[in-house]
């Protein structure tokens, strides 16, 4: 993590960042024996609190690293943090990570400056490259992220925002999102069982189905790229976003497509509600 945290919580109490350690042959290092979880605090509120503490179970579970506390407890702990801080916007990364002395996992939620993404990457889209690769659990979102953090150096190195991770059976997520592609009117995005389920995508989706849009699940095949239409990412911090170009070549016509920009609206909207805000102008 780059950015100073603005409060760290350990196992329910909030201590200084200076201790929140852990040891170097801690199986949350040596192993990657870890998982963890992103949300987004907005105007006070934990945009789906519930949601994402449940998918930490699951994945905690997928490690068989029982949590040292349920999730309910999980979430007091969470509202503690924020309170502490005092702020309305901000990060919030919770992990649980491999017990020094113990199988119980030690919790970790460390409240960051909120995440910011240009505007020009919603108005005119983002680019993207593809990179081979998968994650060793793709359902568990765990510590082991090498192959993500080095298909997103080789995007930056290239000038580009995100890097798409290719799949022995082709696309299926990005380095830090989830991927959609349109086609002939439908979305296209692999399912479950193959990747890490945003809880930012599963609320795309629902906004999808809800307004007629066929819903396809399958891996995206690279060579596919000429007859996208549209493609997007989701995540917590990009909420909806487009992608235009991936390997240099347009997606479309090159700019953000009508479907991408009503979920996009539609996403904000929801959003909106959930945490008070009013929309932008």
């Amino acid at each position: 993590m780059s950015a100073e945290p603005l409060a760290v919580l350990h196992n329910g109490d909030v201590i200084p960042a200076e201790r929140a350690c852990v040891h170097v042959l801690n199986p949350a290092v040596t192993q990657a024996l870890g998982v963890y979880e992103t949300l987004q605090l907005a105007n006070g509120h934990l945009f789906h609190l519930e949601d994402h503490l449940e998918r930490l179970r699951r994945s905690a579970q997928a490690l068989d690293l029982p949590l040292a506390v349920p999730t309910e407890q999980l979430a007091a702990w969470a509202h503690t943090l924020v309170a502490h801080a005092g702020v309305t916007e901000a990060t919030l990364r919770v992990l649980a990570l491999a017990g020094d002395t113990s199988r119980l996992s030690e919790v970790y939620m460390v409240l960051l400056p909120p995440i910011r993404h240009p505007d020009h990457l919603y108005t005119r889209g983002a680019s993207a490259i593809t990179f081979p690769g998968e994650r060793a659990l793709p359902t568990a979102k765990t510590l082991n992220t090498l192959v993500n953090a080095l298909a997103q150096r080789r995007a930056r190195t290239l000038g580009c925002h995100e890097a798409l991770l290719v799949a022995r059976d082709g696309i299926r997520e990005g380095a830090s999102s989830n991927v959609f592609v349109v086609q002939q009117g439908r979305i296209i995005t692999p399912p479950e069982h193959l990747i890490i389920a945003g809880v930012t995508r599963d609320i795309v989706l629902r906004l999808a189905r809800s307004r007629g849009y066929a819903i396809v699940l399958r891996p995206i095949p690279p060579e596919s790229l000429p007859p996208w239409e549209e493609a997007f990412i989701t995540s917590t911090s990009r909420h909806v976003m487009p992608l235009t170009h991936v390997d240099g070549r347009p997606v479309g016509d090159g700019r953000v497509g009508p479907v991408t920009r009503e979920l996009m609206a539609a996403f904000e909207a929801y959003f909106a509600s959930q945490v008070g805000q009013p929309l932008p102008v």
